[in-house]
């Protein structure tokens, strides 16, 4: 069940094929807002993106750019910037909002 009020509910929900991961997105003009929450712990493998501003609403993750990890948890903030490697891993209970600056991020070109 998502920690995310019902208004959130409504954003519409991308389906990555890992259980216990909620994600919604919503595009905007300028970039492209998440809403991810996971009820187990789910990594994700390394990657890079457009630059990132991320809230983290509950929970923990761990977070791993340039052979450093860090720990961050409900309250926190991190910016990833643009084309940055990294491997993040949520943990159970873990819920967050991101800003993306894409307006199209994640959708097939």
């Amino acid at each position: 069940m998502s920690i995310f009020p019902e208004i959130i509910r409504h954003v519409p929900e991308r389906n990555y094929g890992i259980e216990g991961l909620e994600v919604r997105v919503d595009h905007t003009s300028t970039g492209t807002v998440y809403f991810v929450s996971a009820e187990k712990e789910v990594p994700f493998p390394e990657h890079s993106h457009a630059a990132q501003w991320t809230v983290v609403v509950s929970g923990k993750c761990y977070y791993t750019a340039n052979g450093e990890t860090k720990t961050y948890q409900q309250g926190d903030t991190y910016f990833i910037p643009a084309g940055q490697k990294h491997q993040i891993t949520l943990c159970a209970g873990y819920a967050e909002v991101d800003y993306v600056d894409d307006p199209k991020d994640g959708e097939p070109e």
